[in-house]
């Protein structure tokens, strides 16, 4: 157990130093609390990812054993070092506002309300893993069968990209279907020298805690740690998220890594950030989002194309070196794949007879509303509880709001890609959707609720900023001292 602890470990502590390089100074002026857990969030997408690509590599090219996955890691942590050492700059002491800050009366209700969300998300995990400790069914036929694999030394990781992999059963002949968590958890399987049970369950917990902080964090950093807070507090409230970190699924990953692209667009978008640094970020998570599941294919391409759009042509070099390494892993892994997709039709012909069905539109839209209708409980549902916000505080004049509207375009691509591959399935749609969609619905989540926050005006807006609320009632003082 300690040997796939260790290996993880040597991960995570390479994704930071990547992370770090690369946003060093970016949220300087925020809560050092929220610009730490962004770059932790940042850390579980970055050295995981590059590790399970690295690893995948390694397969390919013929070095199956311990030894050489443990050199692997070696050279990723000592890359990444490097990396951290060499990139990351001074950053300049933040300097406070004149006025001083404003700050929200009540922070210390809202950080009850978080601590006993995650209490009782933990505990919700803590049960569904006992009772499935193998994940949900996905986890148990695909992923981890495919990690097992992965894990085996020798040509038997290529079961792995075959689609025999489930002996031909429907919902399990995803031959091409990207690595990424199947690839981590082998990687660590490979090192331990064992199937531990453990592994996956921790994996499954680490992506779902990343992106439940990052969440909250990036809001922090970007308007306001009250706001912050109530981002956590709602996906907290979302059954449609906490219903998935304990599947040992993808999902939760790919939400990751949509929103951690989306944070980074936006932390360039923000008056001289445009350098190259943060742009390689960015490109690094949209590349690792097509190496997490085929819906990242098209997010990467419509961020990529709507990044160099905002950032022009400077920009791309940045952002195509950073999408190099997700992009090459899933490139080669679709060379090597053995068979095809069971699930996409294979002439032209058969996918327009699909599309041509009026009821088949309507059958998609109908399972993508029932899964937001249940994505939370009555009173606590979270669009509930974004209309209350939105009642309460407010939106941002419209020209704010519509300076991040481009931020919405690989969002709203992803969306109708996934309701586009319900027009074409040759499986049962009714089968399919009620499979899913909730999945789906799950991976665009925390990017969803991330662009909704970030339009809303900040609690600490209706609240004097602590140093004019004393100059005020200095000001009182001397007015009644003099009228005496």
């Amino acid at each position: 157990m300690m040997a796939w602890i260790a290996a993880m470990l040597v991960s995570l502590i390479a994704g930071w130093c990547v992370a770090r390089a690369l946003t060093a100074g970016v949220w300087s002026s925020a809560p050092r609390w929220a610009s730490l857990m962004v770059e932790l969030s940042l850390a579980v997408l970055f050295g995981p990812g590059l590790a399970s690509a690295l690893f995948f590599g390694m397969l390919v090219a013929g070095v199956r054993n311990r030894r050489g996955a443990l050199a692997m890691l070696g050279v990723l942590l000592a890359g990444c070092v490097a990396v951290w050492w060499k990139l990351t700059p001074e950053i300049a002491p933040d300097i406070a506002p004149a006025g001083g800050r404003k700050r929200f009366p009540w922070m210390w209700a809202l950080w009850i309300c978080v601590a006993a969300g995650v209490l009782f998300l933990f505990l919700d995990f803590q049960v569904a893993s006992s009772a499935n400790p193998s994940g949900e069914w996905d986890a148990m036929s695909i992923w981890n069968l495919r990690a097992r694999y992965l894990a085996a030394g020798d040509d038997v990781w290529r079961r792995a990209v075959s689609a025999a992999l489930g002996g031909h059963l429907g919902g399990a002949e995803h031959p091409g279907y990207p690595l990424f968590l199947s690839g981590f958890i082998g990687l660590l399987w490979n090192v331990a020298g064992s199937f531990d049970q453990s592994a996956p369950i921790v994996v499954s917990l680490m992506f779902a805690a990343a992106a439940w902080m990052l969440l909250g964090a990036s809001v922090a950093c970007r308007k306001s740690a009250a706001l912050g807070l109530l981002a956590w507090c709602v996906l907290l409230a979302s059954e449609v998220f906490a219903s998935q970190t304990a599947a040992q699924y993808s999902d939760l990953l790919q939400g990751l890594a949509f929103l951690a692209a989306i944070v980074l667009l936006d932390a360039a978008a923000e008056r001289d950030r445009t350098g190259p640094r943060i742009l390689i970020a960015a490109g690094l998570a949209m590349g690792l989002a097509c190496w997490i599941k085929n819906e990242g294919l098209p997010f990467m391409i419509a961020a990529l194309a709507v990044a160099v759009w905002r950032f022009g042509k400077r920009g791309l070099p940045w952002l195509a070196l950073g999408a190099s390494p997700g992009l090459l892993a899933t490139v080669t892994l679709k060379l090597v794949a053995e068979g095809h997709e069971a699930i996409l039709p294979r002439t032209l012909g058969e996918a327009l007879e699909k599309i041509g069905g009026a009821g088949r539109w309507w059958q998609a839209a109908l399972g993508f509303g029932k899964a937001v209708f249940e994505a939370g409980n009555e009173w606590t549902h979270p669009v509930l509880l974004a209309v209350l916000l939105a009642f309460a505080l407010r939106f941002v004049p419209w020209a704010e709001r519509r300076a991040r509207l481009w931020l919405w375009i690989p969002v709203t691509v992803t969306a109708a890609a996934e309701y586009g591959l319900y027009l074409v399935t040759t499986a049962d749609l009714n089968w399919h959707i009620s499979t899913s969609v909730s999945r789906l619905v799950a991976q665009l989540w925390p990017t969803l609720l991330w662009l909704f926050f970030v339009t809303l005006r900040t609690p600490e807006e209706f609240f004097e900023a602590p140093a004019v609320a004393v100059v005020r009632e200095e000001k009182a003082g001397r007015r009644k001292t003099a009228k005496r």
